[in-house]
């Protein structure tokens, strides 16, 4: 019983540590996303369709920095 209650602890500070890392991945992306984006944005004349189709990204994500980016 005590093996079975060492391995569940195990599992489970292994899937806490497996989820931090999937968002610290996830928040890199999205990062990463955002700078392309905003090198598309100043240095293009695409509209905000055709961005999000060459980022990869959505068109709300699009708007999103647009918006960030006008508001600073």
């Amino acid at each position: 019983m005590a093996y079975e209650a060492s391995l569940k602890a195990k599992w489970d500070t292994q899937n806490a540590f497996n989820a931090v890392r999937r968002e610290a991945k996830e928040a890199g992306k999205e990062e990463a996303g955002f700078q392309f984006v905003k090198n598309l944005l100043f240095n293009t004349d695409f509209d905000d369709e055709k961005i999000a189709e060459l980022a990869s990204v959505s068109l709300g994500f699009v708007q999103k920095v647009k918006a960030e980016l006008t508001a600073k």
